[in-house]
């Protein structure tokens, strides 16, 4: 795989696969949000909700000091603006879009997951790498494809700090 569709980043997240979309909540009530840090270094924030017209409204921050961006600065930071959020069970998947980063190569659609697995979070709690639509400057993913995604597509590794929260 190419760096960038498996990057080792703030929230060290990666999707594995595509597969069916379950059946959705439209009530209005599905929250998740989060802070932490993946290992020694990458940390990560987010909060997501969906509103009650069905729309879902948030936000990502990824920061990993241990990787330079195509440009070369490093720490390597991302923003994500969500778009998108399925939740099934304690198992919440996002899709988004980049509004800022520091590394231009990488700048599509980007997908991740949570689990939250009570309290306290730090040793229990999981969150996955991110994944980029694809390697094609040219193509814009849509993060809608969230939708697509079932809870055991993503490979989720336990948080060492921090706490998420996912509400049904």
């Amino acid at each position: 795989m190419t760096r960038k569709t498996t990057l080792a980043i703030a929230a060290a997240f990666i999707i594995a696969g595509i597969g069916g979309a379950p059946a959705l909540s439209q009530g209005g009530k599905q929250q998740a949000n989060g802070h932490g840090q993946l290992d020694s270094a990458r940390q990560f924030s987010f909060s997501a909700q969906r509103r009650a017209d069905g729309t879902v409204t948030g936000n990502a921050t990824l920061v990993n000091p241990e990787f330079t961006g195509a440009n070369g600065h490093s720490p390597y930071q991302l923003q994500i603006d969500i778009s998108c959020m399925h939740v099934v069970g304690n198992i919440a998947v996002f899709g988004g879009t980049t509004k800022r980063t520091n590394d231009p190569s990488l700048v599509d659609a980007v997908f991740f997951s949570v689990q939250d697995n009570g309290e306290p979070g730090a040793g229990k709690d999981k969150i996955s790498r991110v994944f980029f639509w694809d390697d094609d400057p040219t193509t814009t993913g849509d993060p809608q494809a969230c939708l697509l995604t079932g809870p055991n597509d993503f490979p989720l590794e336990t948080i060492q700090a921090g706490n998420i929260q996912v509400k049904n």
